[in-house]
């Protein structure tokens, strides 16, 4: 007794010193301060939850630093209520505080909950500060201000982790608290990454279940794990509820290797502050949530505040303040900032904030005139509080974006690293990436390293059921044969597609148990009995389709595939009257003819100053210019050629013809001999201007796609379903042309079909032949990749060689109508080699007589200008009509002076009735006096001459002037 009385007096007087501040704290709770210096807030809270007894907690401590501040002249009065997790409650309790005159009001965290007070608050015009996530969409209330993430951002970050995994289905398990806001949330971020929900689970208040909530919750996750996925989101907003999920599926084994289990914000955030049982039953857990920075007033908040917490709350573990602890004491003490502001802007104008209300709405609450005043002045406020920078815009707080993500491990959990829409993954030193890799190790359930599949085979063995079309033609693909073995009916299905599903199946890296379900019907009904998920999956021909794809998902193809025109030939008898003309193509006549021409100029053009043969009248010169270039192609040209630039160019350009000739007889010949057969249906077009009769697989999407397409009339589309049939019917002309995909045509064009059809006009291209599998199946992924790995490892092409196996007509598409005629790419070399020849030697030529068209005594030299009028004054017309004229005035004979003859004349009295014409060489120096020509005096091209003509005057013929011997002799 005497050892107890030092405890008892210290007791006692501890408890005298604690009276004050518990009256104190009394006082601020039950009395109205003030108007002028604050003002009632209301607050609207869980205190049953974990997170409701930190808010609690959270929000005293504030008001108490709040009294206990100098800086601060606010007086603040906190009136809370219990909602008790009700939403209705929650309503109840608003309309209560809304009627005691609150300026201000802080919600509960669960969004059904704060939606409900939300349209209380603005018909009433008071603030609410939501410390729930606000839905994702447009602000619908204009008076809320949330101050948690967004829900859509938790749940990309999700979405973002599952694709970096390549997961394609997921299970959800979430509450009805903010089910329906989170579920809009998750699909909206797995679509944009290809995956999608497989099952959801959903749980209602843990007090709303049956007297063992534990048998409910086991009857649930049983039927989840009888699902093939094995990726759960787990989202719930009371911690209780929670833990006893993950307890229950640890007890059923599904915290093993092979399982995957990701928390949202609601769990993740108050990991620290669950006890060491449900830690242990959450190893591997993956969270994402959201991140605030440790400074040292947090660290010294979250010592005052666990030794107050723990007092009053002895039956929690572990007092630490998670961000919503946090974030409460902070949005009280934003409150408090902006009546400050408020107050102090109204003391300047002679006013105060004061309550005041008028018109009555239903259920008795008022409007509170200043409530947009207030409203504009918190969202105006910047605060940098325990949980960060707290920051508005419109209703939302910004600078909330990044994420971090937790993995729990041991006794706590690891923080990994962040994620940030435009940035991905990234920790502290690394670069940025959109592999959660980057991240470093990450523990799975099991505990493994390993990171799952995603998905398994069911629990309880059963076997996939895989339909496969009932074929009559094509049989290769796919065909069921039927045994009667020991009075017991066997059923075996073979086929290319059955082999190459097979060859993939063994190369997946777990065991997959299936079997084979004929199915009796088109194959868009077998894709339906996928999607209604009658079959769990398809293997067959099935060709991949835009309008399938969108109820489906098919692997990678594992056979082209395409649309293909077969027609029948028949032989080639028109045009025979221009057979001539088909062993050159057009562009190969049209050249031929040009370098003909080309090669007769050049000789004429060498030869016409030295051989008569080549000159005359313009007529005659352009008649023996066509007439010698065309002779040559037999050999029968007559004129002899005197220079040697000519002979030099002939000698090629024979070369050529003997070519041209000998490829022209050959190729005549081989069409005169062999038999040609030609596409009895050349297009499409052709089809329908005549209206035949088309055919197609029965049973196949061809022909709507012949109608639809390649708009063809139903009435003449003929569907039959084995091969012989569209060889008979070809044959016999019932169809004129058959729309067969590529590797059916590969398989009808055999050996011993292909002679007398051929393939013609374009291939309409379509996805392939894959299989098919519900929406989201997580096997599409490795199935694509099997049938990626057997194509380059050449076990494909030796599957294709024993069902498909490739002949030599099969590949043939011929385009009959020019695989035998010569064409200019054949012979532009040869025609290259004599074009250059020719220009070359003219060039020769030309630059040859350039320069001995000099004078010895150096006259001025000609340009190249003056050169090239010369030379076209030469060739001009007026040459034949001269020669004409002379003939005319009556002489007989021609003085042709020689070309390269340089004499010295001396002329007198000569009487001449034909045509002088200077020598194209002669260089003479002549003084000519009265001299009288009737014909045309025609200086040479390249004549280089002086005459000095004096009293000259032409009166009809030459004789009648006396020429006057030159005074000097010529060099």
């Amino acid at each position: 007794m005497v050892q107890t009385m030092p405890f008892v007096s210290l007791l006692f007087v501890c408890s005298l010193l604690l009276i004050p501040h518990l009256f104190g704290f009394v006082m601020a709770q039950n009395q109205k301060p003030d108007t002028g210096r604050g003002g009632s807030i209301g607050v609207i809270l869980d205190l049953g939850s974990r997170v409701g007894k930190e808010m609690k907690t959270a929000m005293e401590m504030a008001v108490e630093d709040l009294q206990r501040s100098k800086s601060s002249s606010v007086q603040l009065l906190v009136q809370m209520r219990d909602s008790h997790g009700d939403p209705l409650q929650a309503g109840s309790q608003a309309i209560d505080l809304f009627t005691d005159e609150i300026i201000a009001l802080v919600a509960v965290p669960t969004w059904p909950e704060a939606a409900f007070v939300a349209q209380l608050a603005t018909r009433s015009q008071i603030p609410l500060v939501s410390l729930s996530a606000p839905a994702p969409g447009p602000p619908s209330y204009p008076f809320v201000l949330h101050v948690s993430n967004n829900y859509l951002l938790e749940m990309q970050a999700i979405a973002a982790m599952i694709a970096s995994y390549g997961w394609r289905r997921v299970n959800f398990i979430y509450d009805l608290h903010s089910g329906d806001v989170i579920l809009a949330s998750l699909t909206e971020a797995l679509t944009a990454v290809g995956s999608e929900i497989d099952q959801r689970s959903v749980f209602p208040e843990l007090k709303s279940l049956s007297e063992s909530p534990e048998n409910d919750i086991k009857e649930e996750l049983q039927r989840l794990k009888a699902s093939q996925t094995r990726v759960f989101v787990v989202h719930t907003a009371s911690m209780a509820l929670g833990s006893l999920i993950f307890r229950e599926a640890k007890k059923m084994g599904m915290m093993e290797q092979g399982y995957v289990w990701i928390v949202t914000d609601s769990l993740s955030s108050l990991l620290e502050s669950m006890n060491s049982s449900t830690i242990s039953s959450m190893q591997g857990v993956l969270g994402v949530r959201s991140f605030f920075s440790e400074t040292h007033e947090t660290r010294a908040f979250s010592l005052r505040f666990q030794r107050r917490f723990l007092m009053e709350y002895p039956e929690e573990e572990c007092g630490k303040p998670s961000i919503h602890g946090l974030r409460a004491y902070d949005t009280i003490k934003l409150l408090a900032q902006s009546m400050q502001k408020s107050t102090e802007t109204r003391r300047n104008h002679g006013s105060t904030l004061s309550p005041k209300y008028e018109t009555q709405t239903i259920w008795n609450l008022t409007i509170f005139e200043e409530g947009p005043t207030l409203l504009a002045e918190i969202i105006s406020t910047e605060s940098r509080g325990l949980s960060g920078e707290i920051m508005f815009r419109n209703t939302e707080v910004q600078g909330l974006g990044v994420v971090e993500i937790v993995n729990v491990f041991g006794k706590s959990y690891i923080e990994k690293g962040f994620w940030r829409p435009e940035l991905g993954f990234w920790r502290d030193g690394e670069r940025n990436s959109s592999s959660m890799h980057v991240l470093g190790q990450v523990t799975f359930p099991g505990p493994s390293y390993v990171t799952p599949k995603g998905w398994a085979e069911p629990s309880d063995g059963k076997k996939m059921r895989i339909g496969v079309p009932i074929k009559k033609g094509f049989k290769q693909f796919v065909e069921i044969k039927h045994y009667n073995a020991s009075s017991r009916n066997e059923t075996e299905v073979i086929g290319f597609a059955i082999d190459v599903f097979e060859e993939v199946v063994k190369r997946l890296p777990y065991a997959l148990p299936y079997e084979f379900v004929p199915f009796n019907g088109s194959y868009d009904e077998l894709v339906d009995q996928v999607y209604v998920k009658d079959i769990d999956a398809a293997v067959g021909d099935i060709t991949i389709l835009m309008n399938r794809s969108e109820y489906v998902d098919f692997s990678q193809p594992f056979a082209e595939s395409g649309i293909s025109m077969l027609v029948k030939l028949k032989p080639n008898n028109s045009k025979k009257a221009w057979m001539f003309m088909r062993p050159f193509t057009k562009n190969m006549w049209l050249v031929t003819g040009a370098i003909f021409i080309y090669t007769g100029i050049a000789v004429w053009f060498l030869e016409h100053k030295v051989n008569p043969d080549f000159r005359g009248p313009f007529k005659k010169q352009m008649a023996t210019l066509l007439w010698f270039s065309f002779s040559t192609l037999f050999f029968a040209h007559r004129e002899r050629l005197r220079s040697n630039y000519a002979r030099v160019v002939l000698i090629v350009w024979l070369f050529v013809v003997l070519i041209l000739t000998s490829s022209y007889t050959a190729s005549l010949s081989s069409m005169l001999t062999v038999q040609k057969l030609e596409p009895a249906v050349t297009s499409k077009q052709q089809l329908l201007r005549s209206g035949a009769s088309v055919g197609c697989e029965r049973d196949s999407f061809v022909s709507s796609y012949m109608k639809e397409v390649l708009q063809f009339d139903q009435h003449n589309i003929k569907p039959y379903q084995w091969e012989d049939e569209f060889s008979q019917t070809l044959s016999n002309e019932t169809i004129m042309a058959a729309f067969l995909e590529v590797p059916y045509l590969r398989l009808l064009l055999s050996e011993k079909n292909c002679k007398g059809f051929t393939t013609v006009g374009p291939t309409y291209k379509t996805g392939g032949f894959g299989f098919v599998f519900p929406r989201g199946s997580p096997l599409v992924a490795d199935i694509s990749k099997g049938i990626l790995e057997i194509s380059e490892s050449g076990e494909m092409l030796r599957l294709e060689n024993k069902w498909l196996p490739m002949t030599q007509c099969s590949s043939s598409s011929t385009n009959i109508k020019n695989e035998d005629r010569l064409s200019l790419a054949s012979f532009w070399g040869l025609f290259l080699i004599t074009g250059g020849i020719s220009t070359f030697i003219l060039l020769s030529f030309h630059m040859h007589r350039y320069l001995m068209g000099k004078t010895d005594e150096g006259a001025r030299e000609r340009n190249l200008w003056k050169h090239i009028l010369m030379v076209a004054r030469h060739l001009d017309a007026q040459h034949g009509k001269v020669m004409v004229m002379e003939l005319t005035q009556g002489g007989t004979s021609d003085l042709e002076a020689n070309e390269d003859a340089r004499t010295h004349a001396n002329t007198s009295n000569r009487s001449d009735s034909g045509n002088l014409e200077a020598n194209e060489d002669a260089r003479t120096h002549d003084n000519i006096s009265n001299r009288s020509d009737s014909g045309n005096l025609e200086a040479n091209e390249d004549a280089r001459t002086q005459d000095n003509i004096s009293n000259s005057s032409y009166s009809g013929n030459l004789a009648n002037h006396p020429v006057v011997p030159p005074s000097s002799p010529v060099n």
